[in-house]
């Protein structure tokens, strides 16, 4: 009897170190992020974003008491680095979920790593519509798609300022095409003439016979889409060129560093996005007071994108009750009406969000709301 007493001691003792171990587990949260490379101004936000919601969080308590870890990775704006970022987190730091990363193409490219090891991947910035018609089960994203907002910021113009007249001037790549051909499409639905699509190849710098081609159609507005480094340069040369239209340009490009590298070009350039300083709600006064405590800098959409991925991750863990993957998977499928700045966060059958859009325009250096 005594043996028997003793051995259920042990029992008793040996569950609840465990349990106390596994309650001490702490959520750790893989990130990658463009810090080196083209689309290294992106990596930038991002990693402002993540951070200070890892520390908000860190700093009211952690997840289930404990601080939550993260492990960083450059994907040097590479979709082979983002590969190898990706394996190395996973199979090195096992991480339980995965943000980032600000590059669409890096995104689409390490999302199969995700998929191969089953852990949870949640993208608050890369704006292509590719990462979630893969039919990943693992890529969950809270922004919306470059064609959902190209769309929105083409019926504006079409409904409410009766634009007659469009055209475009894309990357030749998967980030520029898919998401302009859907407002292509879009507009002419709605009556508008697309004058002209042309394309262009990244890493260019003379846009001028696409743009001279553009010019003889006389359009109302240029859709520009493609990354801000050749974006800039379209924007000075549709100046240089005289073109009497409005420049668009799309979410990627509504950055600070666009308004740096095009000048006084950018002024007046309109841009659809998920979020914009200024708003009325609480969630975001306190963002950015946050934010501006922190960085001493204003922040922007793509900021509050990665800032919500992370909380995203948190949300999902309490939801699926604890920090392994499998939890924070299952906690992301039963996610719906979650409040963040993007708006309820509310995941379609491919793991897409649709959210609102906001259009906001360049004005004297800024990026203030399109009125």
């Amino acid at each position: 009897m005594l043996i028997k007493t003793k051995l259920f001691q042990l029992a008793v003792c040996f569950a609840a170190t465990m349990g106390a171990v596994q309650a001490q587990t702490p959520l750790k949260i893989g990130i990658i992020e463009s810090i080196s490379g083209p689309a290294a101004a992106y990596g930038e936000n991002h990693r402002k974003g993540t951070r200070l919601a890892v520390d908000e969080i860190n700093q009211a308590g952690g997840f289930n008491g404990v601080p939550i870890e993260i492990h960083a990775e450059d994907d040097r704006s590479d979709p082979a680095a983002g590969i190898n970022a990706a394996k190395k987190l996973i199979t090195q730091q096992k991480v339980n979920a995965i943000v980032g990363s600000d590059a669409s193409l890096v995104t689409i490219a390490f999302s199969k790593e995700n998929e191969r090891y089953k852990i949870p991947l949640v993208n608050g910035m890369a704006g292509t519509p590719t990462l979630t018609e893969l039919g990943n089960q693992y890529t969950w994203r809270i922004n919306m798609t470059d064609a959902q907002l190209n769309t929105k910021a083409i019926e504006f113009f079409a409904k409410e300022k009766g634009m007659k007249k469009l055209s475009f001037l894309v990357e030749n790549s998967d980030y520029g095409k898919p998401p302009t051909k859907a407002a292509a499409d879009r507009a002419k639905e709605l009556g508008v003439d697309v004058v002209a699509y042309e394309e262009y190849n990244r890493g260019e710098t003379d846009f001028k016979a696409q743009l001279s081609k553009i010019k003889a159609t006389s359009p109302e507005v240029v859709f520009v889409h493609g990354y801000y480094t050749e974006g800039s340069i379209i924007a000075r040369q549709i100046k240089e060129l005289g073109i009497d239209a409005t420049i668009m340009v799309n979410m990627g490009q509504g950055v600070p560093k666009f308004v740096e590298l095009a000048g006084d070009a950018a002024n007046g350039a309109i841009f659809p996005t998920s979020w914009v300083p200024g708003l009325d709600t609480e969630r975001s006064k306190k963002f950015e007071e946050s934010f501006r405590a922190k960085y001493n800098a204003e922040p922007g959409a793509f900021e509050a994108g990665t800032y919500e991925a992370i909380y995203t991750v948190l949300e999902a863990a309490k939801l699926g009750g604890g920090s392994s993957a499998k939890q924070i998977q299952e906690g992301l499928g039963k996610l719906s009406g979650f409040d963040t700045l993007l708006g309820k966060i509310n995941f379609d059958e491919k793991h897409q969000n649709n959210g609102e859009v906001i259009l906001a325009t360049f004005a004297d250096g800024k990026i203030v709301p399109y009125k």
